[in-house]
């Protein structure tokens, strides 16, 4: 008796679960080995001369530095099992509580960055293919290449220039006007907002976090321009949607309800694969509007030398984005049944 569509996708779910492991290895392994390959050890290039040589050997012991490198390793893969990330010698916290304290500015950022890569990329993208060849269609495409090719820092600080300086529309920098936070629920200070109804908290989410998310979310976006015009105009050229003309569908009905909706299919693979880089690019604009999130925290450790702050904080990042990446490809393999096989 074959099987039906839900055992083929548990089937597939167990196949990329079981590919999962040895890719966690291989990334734990290299953000192990690369940052024991730095001269000197962390303890040394983190502190200096500014603690005696008795308590940068105490600090060594109670890291576990003074161990052979085999050892260190063995260890370093059960802290992060059980999710522990190692403890900051700079802060002298576990790096857990800095991420416990970040990460909900780091996914508020991220989130949002992402509903504008969307909203910029399809919108953009579809018209694009809608009018291909014309006039919108050119500039399209050169929005796409310039947005993808900007360097992330230097669009954010020309709209800081331009919206923040000159204009005053938006703060510079930070999350939200002081003493204004909303009751914590979430860690998201929109959605703690509009949960507790604090309207103002809202209102000052919105204008702090508007500036650092569009800079993200349009330089992505130039990807799902790119995207999604090919996609539409392949699938416009489908038989599919020359049978629907032939029956005398409106164009509008046509581009709508037949084309647009398959030409998205493969945009929810590649937004699971564009999410590590707008991980990557939140370093960049959290440092450069001072959003405090992880990418702010991994800057410092990496200003400071911190090489146990980053090697944690990379660690978690490349979870992160591993799980992630395993979520996205489920997701796309329940809409699109193809990709099981």
């Amino acid at each position: 008796m074959a099987r039906g569509p839900g055992g083929s996708l548990a089937r597939y779910f167990v196949t990329r679960l079981a590919l999962v492991v040895p890719m966690l290895v291989i990334l734990l392994t290299t953000t192990f080995l690369l940052l024991r390959v730095a001269p000197g050890d962390p303890v040394t290039a983190t502190l200096g001369d500014r603690v005696s040589e008795a308590r940068a050997d105490a600090i060594r012991r109670s890291l576990g530095l003074n161990r052979p490198l085999w050892r260190q390793y063995v260890d370093y893969l059960d802290h992060v099992v059980h999710g522990d990330f190692g403890k900051a010698i700079t802060t002298n916290r576990p790096v857990s509580s800095t991420i416990a304290d970040r990460f909900p500015a780091t996914l508020e950022l991220t989130l949002a960055a992402l509903l504008v890569a969307i909203a910029v990329g399809v919108g953009i993208g579809a018209l694009s293919a809608r009018f291909r060849d014309t006039p919108m269609d050119v500039g399209g495409r050169i929005l796409g290449i310039l947005l993808y090719a900007a360097p992330i820092f230097w669009l954010g600080i020309m709209l800081q220039l331009l919206f923040a300086v000159k204009l005053g529309w938006f703060p510079t920098g930070g999350r939200i006007a002081p003493f204004s936070e909303p009751r914590s629920i979430t860690g998201l200070y929109t959605v703690d907002a509009l949960l507790t109804g604090n309207w103002p908290a809202l209102g000052s989410a919105l204008r702090y976090l508007a500036l650092p998310a569009f800079t993200l979310g349009v330089a992505i976006g130039g990807i799902f321009i790119r995207l999604v015009r090919v996609n539409m105009i392949q699938t416009l050229k489908a038989d599919y949607v020359e049978a629907a003309r032939a029956r005398g569908i409106p164009e509008r009905q046509v581009v709508l309800r037949h084309a647009f909706r398959n030409a998205l299919v493969p945009v929810v693979t590649i937004v699971g694969l564009q999410f590590a880089l707008l991980l990557s690019g939140a370093v960049l604009t959290e440092t450069t509007f001072t959003w405090p999130g992880i990418g702010l925290s991994l800057y410092q450790f990496l200003q400071d030398r911190d090489y146990i702050g980053v090697q944690g904080l990379v660690t978690f990042y490349a979870l992160f984005v591993v799980v992630v990446s395993l979520l996205i490809d489920v997701v796309s393999a329940w809409v699109d049944p193809r990709i099981r096989y």
